[in-house]
């Protein structure tokens, strides 16, 4: 080392991956170099090591291409002396040397040989002179953080003092325009300068495209490769890994983003490929260390002595460099990962995490500790999500070896608490991660969680994530369903496989019956699918369990019963249709696909049992409505082939005959419904069962016919004399109407001609006096699928046109039927009239103005209900089972309602009416509402936004009635009227931004001759002459809807626009016409000197203050009512049509803006109005 006198070394650092220079020769035939020197080794181009004008060393590599010339082939010129009668040789390939010198950088970037080509040629090089190897190595880091500058060495003086300190420095030099940093990296003090901002903020390792990223693969490569190629040589030669070491604490420790995430990848590479070195060489000791002491004690004769001389060489060789090794390790941790690991950034804390997790598993032996183990447990608490999974993966990795989870006892019980939170994380996929390294926890500890931890655990089987859902299902089956482990001792012999799952069934019902968890049995039997294949697709056990009769040993309560039949039907519905229940999601990766040749399989071995088993099941549960109901949709899930394939004729039969004994042994709704649409799916055309189905049922039809039509003759006989039918004459026609009610909404009736018997159950009525509330309802229910299936008939196959007259007569007739009971005392009919017009947009009926009415009375009474607005976001328990049926009741009501506005049944703006309760109901409605909104905005975006002004003016008149024609600043800002302003501030957001222009100018045009126009009565005052002035402070709201360019063209308007007398009140920002004006001037046309006004008028008040919340409920919770019937409530916006399609723009505020023309050519397309669901009742 010289330390007589200073030297100063420039190495220039390359911006890119280009070649200098470039020499082509032509080389011979051979395998030899473009100088004709030495034989080429094969696999890897060659190489050789030089050093270019600024002493950095470069590598000459020789690639040789091919270029092709056809042997007696036609020349350059286009002649040939090909001979006649023979094709044309193949073209001699010529072999071309390219020789290109390359630097370290350049060698990585070209690929993975080539990585290894560079660290063999550089280590040979350091060999030779490791002062100027070093600095290549030094050259090559600073390059890949992106520097496009010099790297500069001055050799460090020992006498020099503490005023080396000083030259520790990063600063900017303003003069230069120069960014550069001063460190040491012993012997040298580098100086590394570049420009201030680095060209679009990229580096190499981050760079876009595959080439950067197979750069980045190459570069941890070649760190660790570094390790592994001089671990034998020169990496303990004291001077190798000190330089690296100061040099990567150095550019650690920079300010600057790209420096310090580069040089902390090369450091935690480095140490990963030290622990990795280090284990192997204690492995090998260790091994050593045995075969010299089991050779010792054999004392094997003749060569024992020379054999014993070699392990005993080899025991000293392990035996120091280890801990030279440590010592190394020892200092790259403390110099690098302890400043980084809590890094402000959180790639870099990422990297940390993650590396550290490889090192504790790579080198136990000196990082399996808690002095190593506490920054995982501490960064278990980071706020970024990708460390945090970082963390639980490293936990995984080590939980999943006995011999390295055994030794976490102590950190375990540190950082408990916060382990069970992180299965509450924000992230889905960290909660799956933690709750399978709970798992591992529970397998290695005994006795580590208590009975209400896994209580707590056990509950996330519901989880609305399916992989957390399947890991919950892993640990109930790991901890609940596992058979005792001693069972079979004192001679009694172990259950047998279909005891223990008959056991395990039983537990699994109690586990759900006694916990006080959601009650959704779907969900439980997709978290165990995966889980525990064994127990929820075992039909041959659950059937069993079902099948056994009362008093037996292995009997079950009826409560467990229900339970198992609920298990049973979910898990034929998930083996049919193969997906999760609905509300559940999937993982990134989804689940695999199962074969479809297996799936096949398993779907026609479960067919083939319950096509067997199903005729017993509905003999015994016959008397048991909540249990037959659901047994009752089995056959929609099975394959009904199986009849014919293996025949099982007899079963069909059994199964129909059971059919038909529900039928008329049952009255409840439910239950007739199931018993319909299993006859539908057995009477599917084409199917199997068809033949012995189809009769079956129409059998049923007529009888239940012939039952009721002398009933009704009867009835209406004893009405016309003033005679009372008896209550069994009068249930037994409620029972029959209720039964044809079913099937009628499963199967075409009109060959019984049922439509004529209730529309005079009808015209009686109303002509001569009252039914019973249940005969009309069912009444009404056979009129509407009579109509509907008519509906069908006629789409299917045009009628005639005097069909179609009559067909339109009934359906004029049964909607006055339906005016008739909307207003009807009783809940059922008054619910039910305006569920039954949702079919009649298909008929082109427009309802008439008393009609609407009604309908937005009906609305406004039955689902708007002001104790509804006030319980906001509320969490509903499982006692408020009754309060959150009548909450779905008035979901469906007014999805309904909704619907008859998207399809162009109702005017849109009685949509206006709706609006109003778009905040106060937003936690029951808000999501049918925004759906609303989308929908009427894709069907005509400008009537669309005169509803929304329509809504407004209501709410404002409404306002004005109330309170008068206050100016008080006080009201503006948090007053009702405030609430009026965040309910056209939401209205503004639903416009949409590439396509809000017209519908923004056309509220502000309406908008403004509202605020302006003058009351009918004439008043002395001003301010009594225009009571809408104070509209103006909405209508700002929309502003931010209007394009900047056309804000001036909006503003002259509303200059234009003011009438004479307009009085002004108020000060400053609550001004109405000031506080409009604000709202569309152009910031960037300012003047000099004036305040640039606020963007809302009134942030000015309000910059001082809190902002109010924009919802005035609390926020919504995780189950609430929203996430059960809702919509999908996102802003789709239609594709915008190309340059040439565009129309010229008009101006808008012309007088004919919104003329009948745009009226006709605006958007009348058909919309799918699916989204917005309406169920038929609380479902689980």
């Amino acid at each position: 080392m010289r330390s007589g006198r200073e030297r100063v070394n420039a190495v220039a650092v390359c911006g890119g991956g280009g070649r200098d220079a470039v020499s082509v020769q032509e080389g011979p035939s051979g395998g030899r170099d473009a100088r004709g020197r030495g034989p080429r080794r094969r696999g890897r181009p060659t190489c050789r090591r030089l050093r270019n004008e600024a002493g950095q060393f470069i590598s000459v590599v020789t690639l040789f291409e091919t270029q092709g010339a056809a042997s007696g082939g036609p020349s350059a010129s286009g002649q040939g002396n090909q001979r006649r009668g023979r094709p044309p040789r193949k073209p001699r390939k010529r072999r071309v040397a390219v020789t290109t010198e390359l630097t370290l950088f350049e060698m990585v970037a070209l690929g993975r040989s080539s990585v290894q080509t560079a660290v063999e040629e550089w280590v040979q090089s350091y060999k030779e002179d490791r002062e100027l190897a070093l600095l290549d190595l030094i050259s090559f880091f600073v390059q890949c953080c992106g520097c496009e500058g010099v790297v500069t060495a001055e050799l460090y003086q020992s006498n020099q003092g503490k005023s080396v300190v000083h030259k520790m420095t990063e600063k900017f030099d303003q003069e230069t325009g120069l960014y550069y940093k001063k460190f040491l990296a012993y012997p040298w003090i580098l100086t590394i300068m570049w420009p201030e901002k680095l060209q679009n903020d990229f580096y190499p390792i981050v760079g876009p495209g595959p080439f950067w990223k197979r750069f980045r693969v190459n570069f941890c490569e070649f760190t660790e490769l570094l390790v592994h190629l001089t671990h034998s040589s020169v990496l303990c030669d004291g001077h190798l890994m000190d330089t690296v070491i100061c040099m990567l604490s150095g550019l650690t420790n920079s300010a600057v983003y790209s420096l310090r995430h580069t040089s902390s990848l090369a450091a935690m590479k480095l140490l990963t490929a030290l622990a990795s070195v280090n284990q192997g060489i204690c492995t090998g000791r260790r091994t050593a260390q045995r075969l010299y002491e089991i050779e010792s004690i054999t004392k094997l004769k003749g060569r024992h002595k020379y054999y014993m001389e070699l392990l005993d060489q080899r025991r000293h060789q392990f035996q120091n460099k280890p801990m030279a090794i440590d010592n190394i390790i020892c200092a790259l941790f403390k110099r690098t990962f302890v400043p980084r690991y809590r890094d402000v950034s959180s790639d870099i804390r990422v990297i940390c995490m993650g590396e550290l997790g490889c090192w504790i598993r790579l080198y136990p032996d000196m990082f399996l500790d808690n002095n190593y183990l506490k920054y995982i447990g501490w960064m278990l608490y980071d706020k970024d999500a990708n460390v945090r999974m970082k963390c639980i993966l490293a936990l995984k990795a080590l939980y999943e070896k006995r011999e390295s989870a055994m030794k976490l006892g102590l950190f375990f019980h540190k950082f408990k608490k916060r382990i069970l939170s992180m299965t509450q994380d924000q992230q889905p996929e960290i909660t799956s991660e933690c709750m399978q390294l709970l798992r591992l926890i529970s397998e290695h500890y005994v006795g580590v969680f208590s009975a209400m931890e896994y209580v707590f655990l056990f509950q996330f089987v519901y989880a609305a994530y399916r992989p957390m859902a399947t890991a919950a299902g892993e640990l109930i089956c790991r901890r609940l369903l596992a058979p005792p482990p001693h069972e079979g001792f004192f001679g009694q012999e172990p259950p047998d496989e279909f005891d223990r799952n008959l056991q395990n069934m039983k537990t699994l019902i109690d586990f759900y019956l006694q916990g006080e968890f959601h009650r959704h049995v779907p969900y439980l039997v997709d978290g165990l699918w995966e889980a525990a294949p064994a127990l929820v697709r075992n039909w041959e056990c659950m059937t069993a369990l079902l099948l056994e009769p009362r008093g037996g040993r292995q009997a079950l309560t009826s409560q467990q019963e229900r339970v198992l039949i609920e298990i049973l039907v979910a898990a034929v519905r998930q083996a049919a249709e193969g997906r999760p229940p609905a509300g559940r999601r999937l993982g990134k990766k989804g689940a695999r696909e199962v074969d479809g040749t297996r799936r096949w399989r398993e779907h026609a071995n479960m067919s083939r049992h319950f096509v067997k088993v199903l005729p017993r099941l509905l003999s015994k549960f016959a008397a048991d409505k909540e249990k037959v109901t659901p047994l009752l949709q089995i056959p929609q899930y099975c394959n009904l082939d199986v009849y014919d394939m293996d025949g099982l004729g007899s079963y069909l039969d059994a199964a129909l005959l059971e059919l038909d004994c529900l039928v008329q042994r049952h009255s409840d709704v439910a239950v007739l419904e199931a018993c319909a649409r299993a006859y539908g799916t057995y009477c599917d055309e084409g199917g199997s069962a068809h033949g012995q189905a189809a009769p079956a049922c129409s059998r049923l039809v007529d009888m239940l016919v012939d039952v009721l039509t002398p009933l009704l003759d009867v009835f209406i006989q004893h009405e016309k004399q003033g005679l009372f039918l008896g209550h069994g004459e009068m249930g037994r026609i409620c029972s029959t109407l209720r039964r044809l009610a079913a099937f009628y909404s499963t199967h075409d009736l009109s060959g019984w001609n049922l439509y004529e018997k209730m529309d005079s159950l009808l015209t009686f009525r109303r002509h001569q006096g009252s039914l019973p509330t249940e005969v009309v309802h069912c009444a009404l229910q056979c009129t509407y699928y009579a109509l509907l299936w008519q509906i069908v008939a006629a789409t299917d196959r045009l009628p005639s046109q005097e069909a179609l007259l009559d067909l339109r007569k009934r359906l004029l007739k049964f909607c006055l039927a339906c005016r008739v009971y909307l207003s009807h005392q009783s809940k059922v009919l008054s619910e039910k009239g305006p569920e039954e017009d949702t079919g009649l947009g298909l008929l082109f009926f427009v309802p008439d103005h008393v009609l609407q009415c009604k309908l937005l009375t009906f609305v406004r009474e039955h689902v708007f209900l002001e104790d509804a607005g006030a319980a906001g976001g509320r969490v509903y328990r499982e006692e408020d089972a009754d309060e959150l049926h009548e909450l779905f009741h008035r979901r469906n009501m007014l999805a309904v309602f909704c619907k008859l506005i998207v399809c162009n049944v109702l005017e849109m703006s009685a949509a206006a009416a709706v609006y109003q309760f778009y905040l106060k109901h937003y936690h029951h409605f808000g999501d049918i509402i925004k759906e609303t909104m989308t929908r009427t905005r894709q069907n005509d975006r400008l009537r669309n936004a005169l509803s929304l002004l329509l809504c407004l003016q209501q709410l404002f008149q409404k306002h004005v009635d109330t309170y008068g024609l206050g100016s008080d600043p006080i009201e503006f800002i948090c007053g009702p009227f405030y609430s009026i302003r965040l309910l056209a501030r939401r209205f503004a957001l639903t416009l949409g931004f590439d396509s809000a222009r017209d519908a923004a100018h056309l509220i502000h045009r309406r908008g403004l001759a509202f605020a302006f126009s003058e009351s009918p009565v004439p008043e002395e005052e001003a301010r009594q002459r225009f009571p809408n002035l104070s509209f103006l402070l909405v209508l700002a709201e929309f502003s931010c809807k209007i394009p900047p360019a056309e804000r001036a063209a909006a503003l002259a308007h509303f200059q234009d626009s003011i009438p004479e007398g307009v009085p002004v009140f108020g000060e400053g920002d609550m001004n109405p016409m000031l506080a409009y004006r604000k709202s569309l001037m152009r910031t960037d046309y300012v003047v000099q000197g004036e305040e640039e006004p606020a963007a809302n008028p009134f942030d000015a008040i309000c910059k001082d203050s809190k902002r109010p919340q924009e919802l005035p409920v609390g926020t919504c919770s995780t189950w609430t009512p929203d996430t059960l019937a809702g919509c999908a409530a996102g802003d789709r916006e239609p594709r915008s049509c190309s340059s040439k399609e565009r129309k010229p723009k008009r101006d808008i505020f012309d007088v004919d803006f919104l003329s009948s023309e745009d009226s006709e050519n605006s958007s009348n397309e058909d919309v799918d109005v699916e989204g917005i669901s309406v169920q038929e009742g609380a479902s689980d």
